[in-house]
């Protein structure tokens, strides 16, 4: 009797507020209240629905001690051509460089050109692309010895800096286009102008001015050791003051742990999917799932969903192929000689009569 009127009450598909303001209009018994939430808890359509997660708390990242230690890299797609990105993440350095194709290998050849004239880093960070994540790549960082660390998919706030500029390239790029001036300088000006309270991209990398259009006295260009103390005091202010801002409105998410029944968003703001989680990844907030077809995601924890649903039965990769040759084996003899190529058609064609000129 109260399953029957929990499924008339929650019809609707409405909140677990306003299914209980419902109620309360008409029906009562004690433990109402806990009940319709566990039902619509449990609800696989309103789940499927659901809003996205609100952001969570900013997750500071060490500042980097020395120039060129960590970097982050990317690709992006401008004017009809790809082009590679790497940012070092203490003096916010840019370079950028037109690729021929977007395979793992030609990312690497333009990788080692810049690591050449700039020296390795410790640490390479990147998104989930499949040129990173390609075992070439892994050979890469192996051989060359730094550590490469990738961020979730669709969760483009772990690779932050390399995404920011992006956008910031790509605007200085079609700026440039569309007045007709050489991109490079533009390039070259960002690269000498100075950060918010901290000395230029290129004093910082370089410990120097570097020399553009703009008349300058030469002792100005003149290299100069700063206060790397200073430096890395005021970088560790500027990120706590941009943590307490962006944490104004975030909300932490629980913890979650190996076989807890999760939705997952395949895209930012899609759908949730029903999967179980398989263990905490090596990067943080970032969990390794499986669906119910034995399928395996990574995913952010901004992008999973702790459910109070019954546990997913799970059906492996290898279950799932066994499972459809054996649904071909069923077929009947009848079907299996069928011919699998698509036959001429046997009408007969009769063929247009020509229009003849009469004498």
């Amino acid at each position: 009797m109260r399953k029957n009127m929990l499924n008339k009450l929650h019809e609707g598909h409405l909140g677990i507020e306003k299914t209980r303001k419902l109620a309360r209009d008409s029906i009562f018994w004690p433990g109402i209240n806990a009940q319709i939430t566990d039902f619509i808890s449990k609800c696989s359509v309103c789940l499927e629905s659901r809003r996205s997660n609100t952001k969570e708390p900013m997750a500071e990242s060490e500042t980097s001690e020395l120039p060129w230690m960590t970097v982050g890299t990317d690709i992006f797609y401008w004017n009809n051509n790809n082009y590679l990105i790497i940012v070092d993440y203490y003096s916010r350095y840019f370079g950028i460089a037109k690729l021929e194709n977007i395979r793992a290998s030609c990312v690497i050849t333009h990788m080692k050109s810049v690591f050449a004239r700039h020296g390795i880093p410790s640490k390479v960070r990147s998104d989930s692309g499949s040129q990173y994540v390609s075992a070439e790549f892994r050979q890469f960082a192996e051989s060359w010895g730094f550590t490469h660390t990738v961020s979730s998919p669709h969760y483009q706030q772990s690779n932050g800096l390399a995404e920011r500029f992006v956008q910031s390239v790509k605007k200085m790029l079609s700026k440039s286009k569309q007045d007709g001036k050489d991109p490079y300088i533009a390039m070259l000006k960002y690269r000498n102008t100075p950060l918010e309270n901290i000395d230029s991209p290129a004093q910082l990398f370089m410990n120097r001015r570097l020399r553009t259009t703009i008349p300058t006295i030469k002792n100005r260009l003149k290299p100069k050791c700063g206060n790397l103390k200073n430096t890395q005091r005021k970088m560790k202010q500027q990120k706590m003051d941009q943590k307490q801002y962006y944490d104004k409105s975030s909300k932490p998410l629980p913890e979650l742990l190996p076989n807890d029944t999760i939705r997952f968003q395949h895209n930012p703001k899609g759908k949730w999917d029903q999967g179980t989680v398989v263990r905490n990844n090596n990067t943080p907030n970032s969990y390794v799932i499986e669906t119910p077809e034995g399928q395996i995601f990574k995913r952010n924890r901004k992008h999973l969903l702790k459910t109070k649903e019954d546990k997913i039965e799970q059906t492996s990769l290898e279950e799932a192929n066994e499972n459809n040759h054996n649904d071909f084996d069923n077929i009947t003899d009848e079907h299996s000689l069928e011919p699998s190529f698509v036959r001429r058609s046997e009408r007969s064609v009769k063929k247009p009569t020509r229009l003849i000129e009469e004498c």
